[in-house]
């Protein structure tokens, strides 16, 4: 067993509690918590706590660096070294993988669940669904015939898409990912080819007969508005770099409330790319819109998109968690989506999210408060996953 004595719980209310700790799960949280004699003890005064980070956006297979080809093999990759690593070192204990070699992708997951892998937990998409010689297939993947076998599919009229979506639910993956964009940042401002709002409509509803939610990628309001419409249960991005369509009307907005979709920003992403030339800017559409969809109540996610290049893993969650709060979200409420509302996309709500007793003992402590100041969740003392030290810088 192991206690945290006397935290600050981060979210502003100054309570201070002790965590007890036994078989990778939170058994007790309250001041008053007896602490058994055989228990390990970590001093807490101090310092503050919060639920493990959790990046809804990412690609393992990636390197921010370019020091490998766009998803990379598990071989290529190290074991995905680069992504595992960066990940626990900045306190990121799950992640949702939205694009990544398949094969690989899921032979790592069910590694990592049996717990031969040091690693976040994973959840992951398997192949995602786009437009023939659309992004990302013929974009940032290069046309990748090895790709195209193992992470990308077609939707076209030969093979029926119903039956499709349902072999890659069959594969055991935890959601549908589809494509529905047109931005080529490789040959930009020439569009690629995108799925017709039927075909997004019958992946979605796919997904959905499967058993399975759906993310879809778009790249500006109107393939939002077309998103939601399809019943998409995600929606990666809002408005893509070098995206000339970049309003959302107060009548978008409530279109996109009322589908219920969660709607993960992957601000950094944009960010990064916002200066590359010939590009218009559109960070301070951006932000205008992530405030828009706040204070709507629309449930926002925290992913960055990381793997992609210019995104290293990890560190930029707190780059997003950032961008967020300069598009005016309150850091208490960016802390409750990273943990929440991230739960509930990786479907994981029942076990991560929060310090409540039953939760998985994925655990943070910072040396100084984040809701007074989101950087200070860079301020990283301990990090525990599944009970166990992963990550301390105590001393």
């Amino acid at each position: 067993m192991l206690a945290i004595r006397n935290v600050t719980v981060a979210d502003g209310t100054g309570t201070v509690t002790t965590l007890l700790i036994e078989n990778g799960t939170i058994v007790a949280n309250g001041k008053d918590a007896a602490i058994p004699a055989e228990a390990g003890v970590i001093a807490g005064e101090g310092l503050y706590v919060l639920p493990g980070f959790i990046d809804a956006h990412t690609h393992m297979g990636g390197s921010s660096a370019f020091d490998h080809p766009p998803a990379g093999s598990r071989h290529e990759t190290y074991g995905y070294i680069e992504a595992r690593e960066g990940f626990l070192n900045w306190g990121v204990t799950a992640v949702r993988s939205c694009g990544d070699r398949s094969e690989d992708m899921l032979a790592f997951r069910a590694d990592v669940r049996a717990g031969k892998e040091r690693s976040p937990r994973l959840v992951c998409c398997g192949p995602f669904f786009q437009a023939e010689n659309g992004h990302p297939w013929a974009t940032v993947y290069m046309k990748s015939e090895l790709l195209l076998k193992d992470a990308a599919i077609f939707v076209d009229q030969r093979v029926p898409v119903e039956r499709r979506v349902a072999a890659v639910a069959g594969m055991g993956v935890d959601f549908i990912k589809v494509f529905y964009a047109h931005l080529n940042k490789m040959d930009y401002p020439n569009p690629v080819s995108r799925l017709t709002k039927e075909q997004l409509k019958r992946v979605v509803d796919s997904a959905h007969r499967s058993g399975l939610k759906c993310a879809v990628h778009v790249d500006g309001p109107a393939e939002m508005m077309d998103a939601a419409e399809a019943g998409a249960d995600f929606i990666e991005h809002m408005i893509g770099a070098g995206g000339t369509d970049t309003e959302f009307t107060d009548e978008m907005v409530q279109k996109v409330k009322d589908s219920g979709a969660v709607v993960d920003p992957t601000m950094i992403s944009i960010l990064r790319f916002d200066n590359t030339p010939g590009f218009p800017s559109v960070w301070e559409a951006l932000k205008k819109a992530v405030k828009q969809f706040y204070d709507a109540g629309i449930p926002l996610a925290v992913g960055c998109d990381s793997g992609i290049p210019f995104v290293p893993f990890g560190e930029s969650l707190h780059d997003e968690m950032a961008c967020l709060n300069e598009a005016g979200i309150p850091a208490a409420d960016i802390l409750k989506m990273v943990s929440r509302t991230n739960a509930r996309v990786l479907g994981l709500e029942d076990q991560l999210g929060s310090l409540e007793v039953g939760k998985k003992a994925d655990i943070v402590l910072l040396g100084s408060d984040p809701v007074k100041d989101i950087h200070n969740t860079r301020d990283i003392r301990l990090v525990l996953l599944d009970g166990h030290v992963a990550v301390d810088r105590m001393g």
